[in-house]
């Protein structure tokens, strides 16, 4: 058994033999090695524990573990004595069928991001439409509702943001990608909640794009700005004035299109609001309490800092 500290990334190979007493959750990832999670979460839990001592012997953990290996290690992490996880990138979408019940909005996104364990197996949740949400909220002092809700990207953080910009009541919904097939398949299954909710949706091509309303909320659920040659998801000249930019990327903290907006008149954040909201939201479901989000946030950015 190797010591357990939450500076480690771990594999399969060390949950087989892990032996903690105390009560343990973790982000499963691969790559992972990079998550800050432990370090906001556990900030939260020693938190938590100054009021509760039920929370004492709480630990969260990294472990990456291949794709390939995911369905097989879920009943050992329950074995365990893992009471929660957390799925990032590419394991949201695969964990589904693993799920003994699965939450309705997971449901609609067809992704968890978030397990908790429960007598029959694990119950699947996706918090990271409301952590979108909040990270909006509180860090663009801007609310989802009744927007024009501009969407970069079609991929799987796409999806959940397409879903929670719905669920919220944004005015209009335009969904812009370069893979048009790709575009294509996620609008047509949107159409349906769209309509239901009286939602406005389009989808257009980077350089279709025509002109966006200039207080628009334009989020980007795309990997473009991860370096610091990319290119701006959409043409710069289609950028809007006075935009309302949420950038999902928090690392770097400040990206092309963020500097773009800000030149226009636009205000910006990145997504480090949306990490923190998403993991205490996934906290408040394994401990039942309401997570210290502010918490959370000087751990993020202290972990950030260091890296």
């Amino acid at each position: 058994m190797p010591d357990t500290s939450a500076d480690i990334t771990y594999t399969l190979e060390n949950l087989t033999d892990w032996s903690r007493s105390g009560p343990s959750l973790a982000v499963i990832g691969n790559p992972v090695r990079h998550s800050i999670s432990p370090q906001m979460h556990n900030a939260a839990i020693a938190k938590l524990a100054e009021k509760d001592e039920r929370f004492s012997n709480w630990k969260y953990f990294r472990f990456e573990i291949p794709a390939e290996l995911l369905i097989e290690s879920l009943p050992i992490f329950r074995e365990k004595g893992f009471l929660g996880l957390n799925l990032t990138v590419p394991h949201k979408e695969i964990a589904v069928p693993a799920t003994a019940e699965i939450d309705p909005l997971a449901k609609t996104i067809g992704a968890v991001n978030t397990l908790q364990k429960t007598e029959n197996g694990w119950k699947g949740f996706n918090t990271d439409g409301y952590g979108l949400a909040q990270g909006i909220k509180i860090s663009l002092s801007k609310e989802i509702a009744h927007s024009d809700f501009v969407l970069l990207g079609a991929g799987g953080a796409a999806r959940a943001a397409a879903i929670q910009a719905i669920h919220y009541g944004c005015a209009t919904l335009t969904i812009v990608n370069r893979n048009q097939e790709r575009l294509g398949k996620l609008v047509n299954e949107l159409r349906p909640l769209a309509e239901k909710s009286g939602v406005e949706l389009r989808s257009l091509s980077p350089q279709s794009i025509d002109e966006l309303h200039s207080d628009c909320l334009l989020v980007n659920a795309t990997s473009l700005g991860l370096k610091p040659d990319d290119p701006t998801p959409i043409p710069e000249s289609k950028i809007p004035e006075n935009a309302y930019c949420f950038d999902m990327i928090y690392n770097p903290p400040t990206t092309k299109l963020m500097e773009i907006v800000r030149l226009k008149g636009g205000t910006t954040a990145n997504g480090l609001g949306m990490l923190v909201h998403q993991g205490a939201k996934a906290l408040s479901i394994w401990t039942g309490q309401d997570a210290p989000s502010e918490i959370m946030q000087e751990a993020a950015e202290a972990a950030l800092a260091k890296h």
